[in-house]
């Protein structure tokens, strides 16, 4: 392999690898409470909607 090979696959090596750590870190971080379509809206907590399905 070239040198131009070997540098041009360490570059993509870590932006692939980065952009999992990253996305890792993100969903880590991220409160699953406040996110997604209904967020922290009323009526939506754990005991909530466990008193809903009995």
């Amino acid at each position: 392999m070239s040198a131009t090979a070997i540098v041009m696959m360490v570059l993509f090596v870590l932006v692939i690898w980065g952009g999992l750590v990253a996305s890792i870190t993100m969903l880590r971080d991220t409160d699953d409470d406040t996110t997604g379509e209904l967020g922290n809206a009323p009526g939506t907590d754990d005991a909530s909607l466990l008193a809903a399905q009995h």
